[in-house]
């Protein structure tokens, strides 16, 4: 469905980042992995990504942060943010970046695979 398009899924917890990447595989998206910022950064110069998916806290480093030095590499990908955090603060600081869609911890597979094939199909 999704094949053409590339996924970068960034988040330091194995079951998470796990779940997400096989939401996103079973979508059809060519999914690539990491789980440090240094990792993401790598993978941004290797290849152009439709849709980044990012975790609120990635070793320690909030993940707008790791968001404001990747958005050079980041051209026209859509970003989703994993968080437990419900903050009105936390959504603004990423929506400034970006963000165009939340999933809030915990996951689940029906949420993840819902929100991203709506974003995935409005920007279609």
């Amino acid at each position: 469905m999704y094949s053409q398009r590339n996924c970068l899924v960034i988040d330091d917890d194995p079951v998470a980042l796990k779940l997400a990447a096989g939401c996103c595989h079973a979508m059809g998206l060519k999914v690539y992995v990491a789980d440090t910022p240094t990792e993401a950064m790598d993978e941004l110069k290797r290849r152009r990504y439709d849709l980044l998916v990012v975790d609120h806290d990635v070793h320690g480093i909030a993940g707008y942060e790791i968001l404001d030095h990747l958005m050079v590499h980041l051209k026209a990908a859509q970003l989703v943010v994993f968080t437990a955090d419900t903050s009105e603060r936390t959504r603004v600081l990423y929506e400034a970046r970006g963000a165009s869609e939340f999933l809030y911890k915990p996951l689940s597979k029906p949420a993840i695979h819902f929100k991203l094939k709506t974003l995935l199909d409005r920007v279609a």
